[in-house]
């Protein structure tokens, strides 16, 4: 039985759309961790901080949470979407400038981002997880470009939808996760696509006639 190999195209897209929902998952983990202490906030209030032993508690769970997302959206990007897109920058050069930006501003930002909050209860954590946020603005930056461009070659308005609340989120943290749903979904339209197109046609080698 032959085994068919899929095109750089569809490897790319699929690889991109794997690591979207690793970072789908991340968000879920870190917004429960933020809905928890705001919940735990809210109730110390209303018990006049009686019960702030609660509070620092779901302090301390948000930073497990935190730091449990950072590693998985580490394992999405650096295995499945960060790859991705450089397979696509490969097939398409067009996107190598939104290739690097994403490599250099998520993941060593995110990388950034989890020394901090593993050094959180000490002073030096706080600079070292703004700079992380920094790189990760330029990563974002990248994703909105990625989107764009896709949409620019793919023909889907969901790129576009993307691009946008990637902008969005920049001041709106919850547009992030939005985006990244839709950023999934509109990655499987285009890996059905490319695995719909004809395959490219191998070049032929060139015939050398021998001197005589």
């Amino acid at each position: 039985m032959a085994v068919t190999s899929q095109s750089p195209l569809v490897e790319a897209f699929e690889s991109m759309r794997r690591g979207a929902l690793y970072l789908i998952i991340a968000w879920l983990l870190i917004g429960l961790g933020l809905m928890s202490v705001i919940a735990s906030f809210f109730t110390s209030l209303s018990l006049g901080f009686h019960g702030g032993g609660g509070l620092l508690g779901s302090l301390v769970a948000l930073v497990v949470v935190l730091i449990i997302g950072v590693i998985i959206a580490l394992i999405g990007l650096w295995g499945n979407f960060i790859p991705g897109v450089t397979r696509l920058a490969e097939v398409r050069p067009e996107f190598k400038t939104s290739a690097t930006l994403i490599r250099v501003g998520l993941f060593y930002g995110l990388i950034l981002i989890l020394v901090g909050a593993l050094l959180a209860f000490v002073l030096i954590g706080i600079p070292i997880m703004i700079i992380g946020f920094i790189l990760v603005l330029l990563g974002d930056i990248g994703l909105i470009i990625l989107s764009f461009k896709l949409n620019e070659t793919e023909k889907n308005a969901l790129y576009l939808a993307t691009g946008i609340l990637f902008i969005i989120s920049i001041f709106v943290g919850l547009a992030d996760f939005i985006a990244w749903i839709l950023l999934y979904i509109a990655l499987g339209d285009s890996a059905k696509k490319a695995q719909q197109a004809p395959p490219t046609p191998a070049p032929t080698p060139s015939t050398v006639i021998p001197p005589v």
